[in-house]
């Protein structure tokens, strides 16, 4: 058996740490299993995800606000008219072209 090691900013070390523990996983079987799945399908092929906690950075913010802009654009789907609405933004940004 070989012995691999790595360097990770701390950062990246410790939000890795959170996400595996709320997995029930460590490292070791985290890289084992990254490793045994990418040598079988010659590919990187799968997600691994863990439930959303909040971060430093500000990331679970915008996700909250884009979920809330996805569910926003289903209920009103039907009802926008996408040409008017590109029309409108164009005209915001850059003025009326007439």
């Amino acid at each position: 058996m070989r012995t691999v090691s790595i360097r990770l900013e701390d950062s990246i070390y410790e939000e890795l740490s959170e996400m595996l523990d709320a997995m029930g996983q460590t490292k070791q079987t985290f890289y084992e299993t990254f490793t045994r799945t990418a040598l079988r399908e010659r590919s990187i092929p799968f997600i691994i995800s863990a439930p959303v906690t909040k971060t430093r950075n500000g990331n679970d913010r915008k996700m909250e606000a884009f979920q809330r802009l996805e569910i926003s654009r289903k209920k009103n789907a039907e009802s926008l008219d996408y040409e008017k609405e590109r029309e409108e933004a164009m005209n915001a940004k850059y003025g009326s072209i007439d």
